[in-house]
């Protein structure tokens, strides 16, 4: 048994479980009396949600378990406001515990490191009081839209979002980095770890951390950063460089805490290897890092895999449709957005296992498997595995489902280089149509 079929009977066995009401619920009274949709009920009512309307998610779940039952909006609200987000999360801690720890064998890594990346977004949210109350206003108080900002911690090379944030949309994102880096620490994560971020992270603080921390970071400079001074000292393509701790960036003010400034403090300088390559524009970009032993061209290679991250976000935003919210209720919008990113995770086994079938001496390009059919055979055949009795049925099932996934397969086509004309385009192109 892989890891596909083992997360799914993990998550079925745990979503079942009769405690799930008490570790699932908001207050201790919750999901005592037996309601049209129970606890676990409203966890897999999340995952099965397509974007739709409120009315329309009910009748398609109650369709998939054979169910003649109707339930009004106001009754579904009140019920998912019994459910606590943190669920979601707890689910995704088990299921990818499980990947890390249980199958040591399907991990992907680099170096023997894995390779995580870290970066934050605003998510659209309704444009409503509760909302602006809780996460605030995207430009000024007269003309901006309630956003919450969001990050995630995302593994670059087996495609799992270890762990996201919904907090204020002016969060600052070195702070959301560090506390996503916290909640992976420990020894249920027993690996090296290499973060790659943009150039939005790079501080005297961050360094800091990292180096209280023991790992290792990969960042893009701005181009006009606050380390130019070492940047236009810089004689060869990759050079050990000591970034001065001067007076000015050794302001309290852009520390995050005492333990780092009085890290930061108590040195002249700290040591980091400076790259510097040169992009098909023709621009000059640099690359800061703490990692020394690998060589040039693997760091490049490396930050060149941070795009991963960006087309999860686009993944989560438009395939999966995170920001569809049918409430304004922030409970309801962290339960959405921590069970898409499950369903994300889900999607990303089901991806890996088709990946493993397909037999790359017969094309051209590398061929991978096309991510938006995958999710929509997900969305449409996950609740009905998960509320199958039957064992072998239900694995059965699982297998077809991977099958049919992997039959639909797109080229990738690294390194092209012709000139991209940027053009205003309609929002529901005939080519990016959902798979649901």
């Amino acid at each position: 048994m892989g890891f596909g079929t083992f997360g799914i009977e993990l998550l079925r066995e745990r979503i079942t479980d009769s405690s799930i009401a008490e570790t699932a619920r908001m207050n201790p009274n919750d999901f005592t009396l037996l309601r049209k949709m129970g606890a676990s009920d409203i966890i897999y009512y999340c995952l099965n949600k397509k974007g739709l309307c409120t009315n329309m998610e009910t009748n398609n779940y109650f369709e998939k378990t054979n169910r003649d039952i109707s339930i009004s909006a106001q009754a579904l609200f009140d019920q998912r406001m019994k459910l606590s987000p943190s669920v979601f999360k707890d689910l995704n801690d088990e299921y990818l515990n499980a990947f890390y720890n249980e199958f040591p064998e399907e991990v992907r890594l680099f170096n023997n490191y894995v390779v995580l990346a870290i970066d934050g977004s605003d998510m659209e949210i309704p444009n409503t009081r509760a909302c602006i109350e809780k996460y605030g206003l995207a430009g000024n108080s007269k003309s901006g839209l309630a956003r919450a900002g969001i990050s995630v911690c995302y593994d670059l090379l087996n495609h799992y979002i270890l762990d996201g944030i919904v907090d204020e949309c002016r969060t600052g994102e070195i702070g959301m980095a560090m506390r996503l880096i916290d909640r992976t620490d420990g020894d249920s994560f027993p690996y090296n770890r290499i973060y790659i971020m943009d150039r939005n992270y790079v501080s005297l603080a961050f360094m800091q951390y990292f180096e209280l921390k023991n790992l290792k970071f990969l960042c893009r400079l701005k181009a006009n950063s606050h380390y130019m001074e070492e940047t236009s000292a810089v004689a060869t393509c990759d050079e050990i460089i000591n970034i001065k701790h001067t007076k000015d960036r050794l302001q309290r003010s852009r520390f995050h805490n005492e333990e780092l400034f009085q890290a930061a403090k108590a040195k002249p300088f700290t040591r980091v290897r400076l790259l510097k390559y040169q992009l098909n524009t023709g621009e000059i970009e640099y690359l800061i890092t703490n990692i020394e032993d690998f060589t040039y061209d693997d760091i490049i290679k490396l930050y060149a895999s941070r795009w991963g991250i960006e087309t999860a976000y686009f993944s989560l935003k438009q395939k999966l449709q995170i920001e569809k919210f049918t409430s304004s209720i922030p409970t309801l919008i962290e339960q959405d957005f921590f069970s898409s990113v499950l369903a994300y995770n889900i999607v990303q086994t089901t991806k890996n296992e088709a990946e493993l079938t397909i037999d790359q001496t017969a094309y051209k390009y590398e061929m991978r498997i096309n991510e938006n059919m995958a999710i929509g055979f997900v969305k449409n055949e996950l609740l009905f595995i998960m509320i199958e009795s039957d064992k072998a049925k239900r694995l059965q099932r699982y297998d077809s489902m991977v099958s049919k996934i992997s039959r639909h397969k797109v080229p990738v086509r690294n390194d092209r280089k012709f000139l991209i004309r940027f053009k205003t385009d309609n929002n529901n192109s005939l080519n990016k149509l959902k798979s649901f």
